[in-house]
């Protein structure tokens, strides 16, 4: 009997040790943590491939969704005063790959300050508008797709780039020709 204690206190100890790990952070740094408060107001994205609305203008629209950041000491403590070092981060870059490939991976540049203990919003491009155009008549369904979008940054020190940040966000995408509606 005593045995079996022994080895379920330590699946126990594996399963707590296994859940840190699992929701560590998302960052080197020892100071503050990036975090995606909403991706697209946390709401799933209609990928429309074309807009047909005013037939002397149709055009393909362009995926663009709205991301608001967070910036939280990575101890829990009160957040850093403005202005001092190590009290913004700056998110520089971001990448969005898809879970069923429907479009190929896109990233791009970004300078997005976030101040300690405070959030920013940003725009990004989550497809290529030329990929979407070639979907166009090879649908005969709506398309699901997860997108995950990975985001990462520095630490700003006093002029200078200070430990990397990261974080990751999930977005549910639907491709389709959606069949405009006029207004």
């Amino acid at each position: 009997m005593k045995l079996n204690r022994a080895v379920l206190a330590g699946m126990a100890w594996m399963a707590v040790t296994a859940l840190f790990f699992v929701n560590g952070c998302t960052s080197t740094s020892t100071r503050a943590d990036l975090r995606v408060v909403s991706v697209n107001g946390n709401a799933t994205f209609y990928s429309d491939l074309l807009n047909e609305v005013d037939t002397s203008k149709v055009y393909i629209p362009i995926d663009q969704v709205n991301v608001t950041f967070t910036n939280t000491p990575h101890d829990g403590s009160n957040p850093v005063n403005a202005g001092t070092p190590f009290s913004d981060i700056v998110v520089d870059h971001y990448k969005v790959t898809y879970d069923n490939s429907v479009y190929s991976p896109i990233e791009g540049g970004m300078n997005v300050v976030v101040s300690s203990g405070s959030t920013a919003d940003a725009a990004i491009t989550i497809s290529n508008p030329s990929e979407k155009g070639a979907l166009l008549g090879t649908l005969t369904t709506t398309v699901t797709s997860t997108a995950r979008i990975d985001f990462s940054g520095y630490v700003r020190t006093t002029g200078n780039f200070g430990d990397r940040v990261y974080a990751t966000a999930y977005l549910t995408v639907q491709v389709d020709n959606f069949g405009d509606v006029k207004p």
